[in-house]
C-alpha cells in the first residue's frame, strides 16, 4: 500500500509547483509501473478496465516514461453507466483507445513542466492545457488536478476530476453547411414583423447536405441561429465552433408558422 501516500496530496500543494526546477522530474516509487500504482489506490477501477477493453494495459506497462491523467472512478461515473457500457462494447473499441489516449502524455512530465510549457500533446494527437487557476493545476480551463506528480518506475500520474473528452477529429477540407442566404428585402421584413439585420432568407438548398437533411428549405428565413442574430457573420461564426459534425441550431419562419432545426455541419472538398 506504500502507492496510497502521494495520492493524499491536497490541491494546495499545486499552488507551489511553480518553485519546482523546470527539469525536474518525479521520483518513481520502486519498482509499480503505473497500472500497479493505479491498482493499489483502488479508485481507478473504471480506468483499469476501459484500458483493457481498449488493449492499452501493456502500453500503460511499457519502459515509457509516460504521463497519465488519470480519471478517478468519480470522474467516470459522472458520465453515466450507460456511456460507460457503451464505451465498453467491443465495437467501440478504437473510440475508447482514442478517449483514453487523450489522457496520456509521452515522456515524465511534471506539473512544474506541464505549467511551464502550457500544453503538451497526448498520444491521440490533440493538446491538452494547462494553468494555474485559484492555486489550482487546470487542463483545458475546466479540469481540475486533485492530486499531482505520483511517481511510478515508468512515469508520473496526476489525478484528474473529469474525463478529458478529445475534440473531434476533421477532415481535411471546407466546412460547410449546405445552404445559401441573403437578408431578406425591407418589404418582406416589415410584413413578417422581423429585422432584416438579424434574419436571413435561404435562397437555395444543396441536395443532399446536412441543411437539406436537417430539414431547412429554400424560402424559409432565419431569425436565429444558436439563439442569437441570424447573419453571414453568424452562420460562419457557428459553423467554426460547431466543427466537423457539430450542431447548428436554427430558428425558421416557414409560411408564417415558427420552426426548430438542428442542422450538422458537414465537409466538402477544398
Amino acid at each position: 500500500m506504500k502507492a496510497l501516500a502521494p495520492f493524499a496530496l491536497s490541491a494546495t500543494t499545486l499552488m507551489i509547483v511553480p518553485a519546482v526546477p523546470a527539469t525536474a522530474t518525479p521520483t518513481p516509487i520502486a519498482d509499480e509501473d503505473i497500472v500497479q500504482v493505479a491498482k493499489s489506490a483502488g479508485n481507478f477501477k473504471t480506468l483499469l478496465t476501459a484500458a483493457k477493453a481498449a488493449g492499452l494495459v501493456d502500453a500503460l506497462q511499457s519502459k515509457g516514461p509516460l504521463t497519465v491523467l488519470a480519471p478517478t472512478d468519480e470522474a467516470f461515473s459522472a458520465l453515466g453507466s450507460d456511456t460507460i457500457k457503451d464505451l465498453l462494447r467491443p465495437e467501440n473499441r478504437e473510440t475508447l483507445a482514442r478517449i483514453l489516449k487523450y489522457h496520456v502524455i509521452s515522456g515524465g512530465v511534471s506539473s512544474a513542466d506541464a505549467l511551464k510549457a502550457g500544453k503538451a500533446a497526448t498520444l491521440a494527437g490533440p493538446e491538452v492545457s494547462f494553468a494555474l487557476n485559484n492555486g489550482r493545476l487546470q487542463i483545458n480551463d475546466e479540469v481540475n488536478v486533485v492530486a499531482n506528480d505520483i511517481g511510478a518506475s515508468n512515469g508520473v500520474i496526476h489525478v484528474i476530476d473529469q474525463v478529458l473528452i478529445p475534440p473531434r477529429e476533421q477532415p481535411p477540407g471546407r466546412l460547410v453547411i449546405g445552404f445559401f442566404s441573403d437578408p431578406p428585402g425591407e418589404q418582406l421584413a416589415r410584413y413578417l414583423g422581423v429585422d432584416r439585420h438579424k434574419s436571413v432568407l435561404v435562397t437555395s438548398v444543396t441536395a443532399g447536405s446536412e441543411a437539406e437533411l436537417g430539414g431547412l428549405r429554400a424560402y424559409d428565413l432565419i431569425v436565429a441561429i444558436d439563439g442569437g442574430p441570424a447573419t453571414s457573420e453568424t452562420i460562419a461564426e457557428a459553423k467554426e465552433r460547431a466543427g466537423f459534425g457539430g450542431t447548428i441550431h436554427l430558428s425558421i419562419l416557414r409560411r408564417g408558422a415558427e420552426k426548430e432545426l438542428d442542422v450538422k455541419v458537414g465537409i466538402e472538398d477544398q
